[in-house]
């Protein structure tokens, strides 16, 4: 097994001009170029919204449309309108700003993280959750993502993400870049955990997926109790005792 390192203390940082500066060394992805390329001043940034909550992406959409420097393309409920508009208009938004990780479907929402990024490769993408934890934002950025912030995040600081990310940056703020430096000095310091077998890789593969253990069993055509052993050998080599704990360190078994 491999821990995914993220150096989030290099994600972004102010200049003495006010502009804004990408700096990385070594880090965990691909680096981006050391200056952030201003944007042309007579084209705003064009983006588009993707949650399932109606409220929330209205007042978001409110927020953005006052200021002059974004224009918000579309706002859809679900993945599949977002995709019709992609596919149909290429090259029409400049920035996706999504949840990604809905409540209960963490699994399905990294899926559809990765589908985008792979898709569209160089359309930033920048994620707005009610998820906020340590464990969540690396595994977000490791999908794709460029960015992250919570929902309970102010007005002034979803501007700065959207302005950072639309010029090819990346958008963590402070308060989780905190808990990011903090979890991955707990990595760093934690002893090795024991290799999982091919199997139990698998099985745990398909718990992540949503799957329930006679769903697995099914898969692979063995008994509920033989896939419940694997499960519970697995998760003794991890040291963790439920499925939410497995999803907390999902990027850990990528």
């Amino acid at each position: 097994m491999r821990g995914v390192m993220l150096h989030c203390n290099e994600l972004d940082s102010a200049t003495a001009s006010g502009g804004l500066r990408w700096i990385s060394r070594a880090a965990g992805y691909t680096a981006m170029p050391p200056v952030l390329p201003p944007l042309l001043p007579d084209r705003p940034r064009r983006l588009a919204l993707l949650d399932p909550h109606p409220v929330l992406r209205l007042g978001v959409e409110v927020l953005l449309h006052q200021h002059s420097g974004v224009h918000v393309r579309g706002s859809y409920a679900n993945e599949d309108d977002l995709v019709e508009l992609l596919q149909r208009e290429s090259g029409c938004v400049d920035l996706l700003v999504i949840d990604a990780l809905p409540l209960g479907d963490l699994g399905d929402g990294l899926q559809l993280l990765r589908g985008l990024s792979r898709r569209w490769p160089s359309l930033p993408i920048l994620v707005l959750s009610a998820h906020c934890n340590a464990s969540t934002v690396a595994t977000t950025m490791q999908a794709g993502a460029r960015g992250f912030l919570s929902k309970a995040t102010t007005p002034e600081m979803l501007l700065r993400a959207v302005d950072v990310v639309a010029r090819g940056g990346r958008f963590v703020p402070p308060e989780l870049r905190t808990q990011l430096n903090r979890s991955r000095a707990r990595r760093m310091s934690a002893p090795s955990l024991t290799p999982l077998s091919r199997r139990e890789r698998e099985v745990l593969r398909l718990v992540l997926q949503g799957c329930s253990t006679g769903e697995v069993a099914r898969r692979f055509q063995r008994s509920a109790s033989t896939i419940s052993t694997q499960k519970k050998a697995a998760y003794q080599k991890l040291g963790i005792r439920s499925d939410v704990e497995l999803f907390r360190i999902r990027h850990l078994l990528e």
